[in-house]
């Protein structure tokens, strides 16, 4: 059998999301595909080390649509565990999303180094008002005499 006709696809569910973070990675193969030829597979086409590949049959079940009876098709699920340091990525949305934050990171940073340019630019220039205003505190200041107050006439006095 041809190596790219026994990986049919990945298996997308929130199981195989949990066992993917242990290293663990679901597919769903053809159905008379062995063990060593799954392993194999997975070996050429991803570039990674293969530890061990469990495999399940899952028969067909019954499926209703309106008046229509049938049944869903029976397949091959392989849960195949990688060797440790090995990782296996078949979504590329992860690796754009990687990219993504990355970038995101990256601009980040450069944002916070010119805000804090920015602002010891401003300590700067208010460090140099106030070294302004103590100069310029130093000389005589001007007093203003006060207004005499005058009593208010209040009613008919």
């Amino acid at each position: 059998m041809e190596l790219t006709r026994v990986i049919i696809a990945p298996v997308l569910t929130e199981k195989s999301d949990i066992q993917r973070a242990n290293g663990v990675y679901t597919f769903k193969v053809a159905y008379n595909a062995n063990k060593h030829q799954i392993a194999e597979a997975i070996e050429t086409i991803f570039n990674v080390e293969v530890d061990t590949v469990r495999t399940i049959k899952v028969d067909k079940k019954a499926k209703n649509v309106g008046r229509f009876h049938g049944f869903t098709n029976r397949y091959k699920k392989a849960m195949v565990t990688l060797k440790p340091g090995s990782q296996l990525n078949y979504l590329p949305a992860d690796e754009e999303e990687a990219k993504l934050a990355a970038e995101e990171a990256k601009v980040k940073e450069e944002v916070k180094a010119q805000k804090a340019a920015k602002s010891a630019d401003v300590e700067k220039k208010a460090a140099a008002k106030l070294a302004a205003k103590k100069s310029t505190a130093t000389k005589a200041t001007k007093t203003v005499a006060k207004k005499p107050t005058t009593k208010r006439k209040v009613g008919g006095e």
